[in-house]
């Protein structure tokens, strides 16, 4: 629909006959269809061919797409009606019942499948690229004079960034091609993704006023009437994609991943709420008074006189009605811009509950979160609509240029990224060892996994695969992790969240090391800790029904700190319930000296 009346606005109406002539019929030609100029008539024909393509596509697939019908109605006895409120939860539960108890799937493999190894399935690309952000693998700096310190990250540099990467490393079936688990390819394989890079870095560069035109009508169908409707929503704001690729976690599935952050939009609006603008106020405040003065004298002249809301012009071709609309536009955007007047200047407070939503609370902003460093750099996860709009739009010249100068610059590391954090699971093939949830590998100490791993290079950053491990088991609360290391981490959680700090974990220095003897083996299971881990357990993350905010306020100390970084400490601590408390609790514990 977009091409077709793009073209049909374009090719089709003659606008120099318009003011001398009434009815549409008299200004539409379909003969300048024959006369479109040749870019244009390019574009159109590139399309249909596409259009096309994608049509038979769809056709060879309408037989598959049945066989999932039919599995969903007949054998999961999920009908049609059911599918949007059905939960997935149950969903799984019947699949994974089908597939271990029917002869014809059980009897070829004597793995059993799990609800882990479903997701991990679905969410086998994405994991890898939420590895490959959690990283910072990719370079995606702009290489221009004081830019190059400035990532760009948009929807059009995230479909190439897909095409050159996932595409070069699944094949037809979803599955890592062998040859990236090979020392000996790497040479070949870099070559190979650096041309990938460049190649698209051409095709995007010479499509590039297509690329423009597209954005700029698109922009103009989608968001016309919601802005017309509503001006205000000019001044709304989204997450980024490159924060939603940094706040998603392991084998975290979509609809999961959209709750979580639809939780945290009206948080995340307070929280940037918190620091007005005095001077951007004032003027917002004057602005929607002259405004609001100007619309209310029309709107009463129109009272008087019905006939003046269209026939009397206030300037050439300027009528009451289109300066109504004028000023409403500016009163509605400016009034926008005023923050609530009951507002708390809580700005701490505020964060905290964004963060118990996105998970996402780098080290950097310990002890930050009421400044303007912390809110500039939310603030660039957390953009203005119409700001990222134009980064689209920018993103047209920068794109480009990132692929053929900067993500080259990332092809070994790339490369070295498949090789080194790859396993094979029985049953569902390559795996990203992070998604695996592999803490003999991968734990992270700081964030109290039971494990040695001291080196940087093999642990997630920020404790994104510990988190990624309890909000799974809070979306699945029955299922049980087959790694020994697994279930000794959620004991210690458990164990962690009923005793508190000084508990079985030990306080200070000790950190995971200090366990209380006799705490310990009330929780002996196979593993040595306990067998009652709470089936629920997930629902102790979710809320302070068990740790109250007074437990979540405690604050550990070392000889490292004098009185004055105490009283700071104290300060900025974070008072948090869930989660994300006790994460930051494990940090604390292990690095004292880093708060």
């Amino acid at each position: 629909f977009l091409l077709s009346f793009s073209t049909f606005l374009i090719g089709c109406v003659d606008y120099r006959a318009i003011p001398s002539h009434h009815s549409l019929s008299e200004v539409v030609s379909f003969g300048g269809l024959l006369s479109l100029p040749f870019p244009i008539a390019l574009v159109l024909t590139i399309f249909v061919i596409w259009w096309i393509l994608q049509a038979v596509r769809f056709v060879w697939d309408i037989s598959s797409l049945m066989e999932i019908h039919d599995f969903y109605l007949h054998l999961l006895t999920i009908p049609d009606q059911d599918m949007q409120t059905v939960s997935w939860d149950k969903v799984v539960k019947r699949m994974i019942a089908i597939r271990n108890t029917n002869p014809n799937t059980s009897e070829r493999s004597s793995v059993k499948i799990t609800v882990h190894e479903v997701a991990n399935r679905i969410m086998r690309r994405e994991n890898y690229m939420i590895a490959l952000f959690n990283k910072e693998v990719l370079d995606m700096t702009i290489p221009l004079p004081y830019l190059r310190h400035k990532r760009i990250f948009t929807r059009d540099l995230e479909w190439n960034l897909s095409y050159c990467v996932q595409s070069y490393v699944f094949d037809a079936r979803g599955q890592i091609r062998k040859r990236f688990m090979k020392q000996e390819n790497r040479p070949l394989l870099v070559a190979g993704l650096r041309k990938r890079f460049i190649f698209m870095g051409i095709v995007n560069l010479v499509f590039a006023p297509f690329i423009l035109v597209y954005l700029f009508v698109f922009f103009v169908f989608r968001y016309f009437e919601e802005y017309h409707k509503n001006p205000s929503e000019l001044g709304s704001r989204a997450y980024t994609p490159f924060a939603k690729w940094k706040f998603r976690e392991f084998n975290e599935l979509p609809h999961f991943f959209h709750a979580r952050l639809c939780q945290s939009l009206e948080p995340a609006n307070r929280y940037l709420n918190q620091f007005p603008k005095e001077k951007t106020v004032l003027l917002a405040r004057f602005v929607s008074f002259v405004a609001g003065a100007f619309a209310g004298v029309l709107g009463l002249l129109t009272l008087f006189d019905s006939e003046a809301l269209l026939n009397f012009e206030i300037s050439p071709n300027g009528t009451v009605l289109f300066y109504l609309g004028i000023f409403g536009t500016v009163f509605a955007v400016a009034r926008g811009m005023i923050p609530d007047e009951h507002l708390v200047f809580e700005p701490k407070k505020v964060l905290a509950e964004v963060v118990e939503h996105t998970h996402y609370l780098p080290i950097e902003w310990r002890g930050k979160l009421h400044t303007e460093e912390v809110r500039a750099q939310f603030c660039q996860l957390f953009d203005f609509k119409v700001g990222m709009f134009f980064q689209e739009v920018l993103s047209v010249i920068f794109t480009p240029l990132v692929l053929l100068y900067s993500l080259p610059r990332s092809t070994e590391a790339i490369v070295d990224f498949f090789r080194e954090f790859t396993v094979h699971v029985d049953g569902t093939g390559y795996v990203c060892s992070f998604a695996q949830f592999d803490f003999a590998r991968h734990g992270n100490v700081k964030f109290g996994a039971p494990t040695q791993v001291n080196d940087d290079h093999l642990v997630s950053r920020d404790g994104k695969m510990e988190k990624s491990f309890l909000n799974f088991k809070t979306h699945n609360p029955e299922w049980v992790p087959n790694d020994e290391m697994g279930s000794i981490y959620l004991s210690r959680v458990a164990a962690f969240q009923q005793s508190g700090p000084g508990g079985v974990l030990g306080g200070g220095r000790g950190g995971f090391g200090a366990t209380g003897g006799s705490r310990k083996t009330k929780m002996l299971n196979k593993y040595g800790v306990t067998g009652v881990v709470p089936s629920h357990l997930g629902d102790s993350f979710v809320g302070s029904q068990q740790m109250g905010w007074q437990e979540q306020e405690h604050v550990f100390k070392t000889d490292e700190y004098d009185e004055e970084d105490e009283e700071d400490e104290e300060e900025d601590v974070i008072r948090q319930p869930g989660m994300k408390g006790l994460l930051n609790q494990f940090y604390t514990l292990n690095n004292p000296a880093s708060t």
